[in-house]
C-alpha cells in the first residue's frame, strides 16, 4: 500500500469516527422515572372512556409514543385543546400498554 493510500485510509477513518467534528457534548439527563407515570399537579383527573365512545362523540384517539407525555396534566391535543378523557379498555377487551387519550375536534 502506498503512503498516499494509507493517508487517505487513515483520514477517512478519522472523519468516520468523529475526528475533528466539534466539541463533545455530555450525555443528556434522563427523564425522571415518574414522568412516564400518569401525573397530576391537582386533583383533576380525566374521565375514562372507550375508544368507541371517544370516536362516537366526534373525538380522535391519540396514542402515547412511549414517553408518557399524554398522561401529563399540561398535555394538549394538536388543536391546543385539553384531552376530553383517557382511553380505557372496553369491557372484556385488550388493555392498552402505553395509553391513549381522546382529543376533541
Amino acid at each position: 500500500m502506498s503512503k498516499l493510500q494509507c493517508f487517505v485510509l487513515v483520514s477517512w477513518f478519522s472523519v468516520g469516527c468523529g475526528g475533528a467534528s466539534g466539541p463533545v457534548q455530555g450525555p443528556s439527563q434522563p427523564a425522571p422515572l415518574s414522568s412516564a407515570q400518569p401525573a397530576s399537579s391537582s386533583n383533576e383527573e380525566r374521565p375514562a372512556l372507550t375508544a368507541q365512545a371517544c370516536e362516537a362523540s366526534g373525538g380522535t384517539v391519540v396514542g402515547d409514543i412511549g414517553d408518557g407525555a399524554i398522561h401529563r396534566p399540561e398535555y394538549r391535543c394538536a388543536n391546543g385543546a385539553k384531552p376530553s378523557g383517557s382511553i380505557g379498555a372496553a369491557e372484556g377487551g385488550p388493555k392498552p400498554i402505553e395509553g391513549s387519550v381522546c382529543c376533541p375536534h
